[in-house]
């Protein structure tokens, strides 16, 4: 890839912007905004602040189109094999497709069983918000907990905390993702057996953190309900069978399919716990704008097409600027988890070195991802972004409009945003304050500027809206594994991890026994992990 002729041409393009400001770029240009901002859905995306001109715009699509890069995405849409080392599609898009044209994969019609879940999905939820649905004791349902981790947890409270607003049930959700016990004893004390469901969310079924959950808060139902504690337990899986053997009764039982990967699959019957506490209209709604996203990606030429210039955008920045990092700071407080999924999303997506065919790509790929709320961000880590000595590039995102009442304090949080957007772009330079060069504090107070940042601004957090931001990224993505000329939906790294727990298990699990002693048993491991597992075994159980 980095022989071609197309990224020869970055390449030399991008050495005649070595010396060029992006504050350079803007004098040049006063209505650059213009040029370098597209609207979609809704959604405006300012890329204006980055350091680009139309000329290495021209050659990033050149490049992408010398990638056929159109061919992919028709295979994306089409259940072409995208995921190439599993040799499965990935139709996470046709998960919120409206219309009934099928989609044959596998000799089945996935999107006829994708609208039958979700009737089924409807009905459910239907059914526990309006009391028809009870617990095993005829008592309304009061609580739900939502076990999973990855995808099947970040996505749905992510989504859920995005849309507190739209919440149209008294029903308490409360999400579960790690095994620390500290989180879900205090959890199960608070609740009622008699009126709490589980939702167990594990594409696998084996997922050992979310399986040793649902074991627990399994015999926590059991200590109160007997054997109608199974009435309680509710399976979002595409391994029915697993869920089946586990004591979970077939009607209780969502299905999502093998090639949903679990980072994309909050469209899918994951998205439960949404539907549950946003009421179904808004979990339509919610699809609904991913899906004219999608429209947007498959239709709109490259040149206006928004994923696809984010992508772009964040090669530039990536394997010509060097950034190896990418900060997502949202004005919203609702968007306080976006970061986290994002960072799921992307990381896991085309955190890889492995080329999608044979051997290993000698390019960057996948940045740091990480961020946080805005304001809070003014207060502490965006010193780093305005005087560190690393240039990270940065997405904001903002809604233009508030709640009615509180105008003025809307305004300041809109006006904190694209202050920093400006201040990362322009620095202390073009202030040009002539008792700067006087003050003894000059240099630290110097800012240089000539940070790159986007914008993203909507009118508000609405279902549609958040639908169509996730989507956004997740084309980002698909975009960038595609010219990385790497596997975005696969996940070996996280495998590994995997694997070795259920080595490492058994000797934590004797504790007190003579067979304890990790140092003598557990010689195939290396020093450091035996003497970790040896430490641990030897503090009381009781301090």
């Amino acid at each position: 890839m980095t022989a071609s002729i197309a990224w020869q041409a970055l390449k030399k393009h991008h050495a005649s912007l070595v010396n060029t400001h992006i504050r350079d770029l803007f004098n040049e240009d006063p209505n650059r905004f213009s040029a370098f901002s597209v609207q979609a859905n809704g959604i405006l995306l300012d890329y204006s602040k980055q350091r680009v001109t139309q000329e290495t715009l021209e050659k990033l699509i050149a490049f992408a189109k010398a990638r056929d890069l159109k061919t992919q995405i028709n295979a994306l849409f089409s259940g072409g094999i995208v995921n190439l080392s599993e040799k499965k599609p990935a139709l996470h898009t046709a998960l919120r497709d409206p219309t009934t044209m099928p989609l044959i994969v596998e000799n089945q019609d996935i999107k006829k069983a994708i609208h039958t879940e979700l009737q089924r999905v409807e009905q459910f939820v239907e059914a526990v918000r309006t009391g028809v649905r009870l617990g095993a004791t005829a008592e309304r349902i009061t609580d739900v907990i939502s076990l999973g981790i990855g995808g099947s947890d970040l996505g749905p409270a992510m989504v859920c905390e995005a849309l507190r607003d739209y919440k149209t049930t008294d029903i308490r959700l409360h999400f579960i993702s790690n095994v620390d016990e500290k989180t879900l004893a205090p959890l199960l004390k608070k609740c009622n057996p008699e009126t709490t469901l589980c939702f167990i969310n594990s594409k696998s079924f084996t997922t050992i953190e979310t399986h040793q959950n649902a074991k627990t808060i399994r015999a926590w139902f059991e200590s109160i309900l007997g054997v109608k504690a199974i009435e309680h337990l509710i399976a979002v899986t595409a391994q029915s069978k697993r869920a089946e053997a586990f004591g979970i009764t077939k009607e209780n039982i969502f299905e999502f399919w093998d090639f949903i990967g679990g980072r994309y699959s909050v469209w899918s019957v994951v998205g439960l716990p949404i539907a549950l506490l946003l009421g179904m209209s808004h979990f339509r709604d919610f699809l609904s704008g991913a899906y004219v996203m999608d429209q947007h990606f498959y239709s709109t030429p490259f040149e206006q097409n928004m994923p696809v210039l984010m992508a772009l955008l964040g090669i530039w920045n990536i394997n010509f600027e060097e950034c190896l990092t990418q900060a997502i700071i949202p004005y919203e407080d609702g968007l306080r988890r976006l970061p986290d999924y994002l960072q799921q999303l992307e990381m896991e997506s085309n955190g890889k070195k492995a080329h999608q065919v044979s051997g290993f790509v000698s390019h960057a790929t996948a940045p740091v991802i990480w961020g946080g709320v805005g304001c809070n961000g003014q207060h502490a880590y965006m010193q780093l972004l305005h005087q560190g000595t690393q240039i990270i590039p940065v997405d904001f995102l903002v809604g233009a409009l508030g709640i009615p009442g509180f105008e003025e304090q809307h305004q300041l949080l809109v006006a904190s945003c694209f202050s920093q957007s400006k201040a990362l772009m322009e620095g202390t330079a073009s202030i040009r304050d002539p008792n700067l060069a006087r003050d003894p504090l000059g240099d630290a107070k110097q800012c240089f500027g000539d940070r790159p940042s986007n914008t993203l601004i909507f009118s508000k957090l609405m279902p549609k809206v958040l639908g169509s931001l996730i989507a956004l990224y997740e084309h980002k993505v698909f975009v960038q594994g595609v010219l990385w000329e790497i596997n975005s939906f696969d996940q070996w790294g996280v495998e590994l991890g995997k694997t070795l727990v259920k080595k490492i298990l058994p000797f934590l699990e004797r504790r007190g026994s003579i067979e304890s002693i990790a140092s003598v048993e557990a010689t195939d491991l290396d020093s450091s992990t035996r003497g970790l597992i040896d430490y641990c075994l030897k503090i009381p159980k009781t301090l």
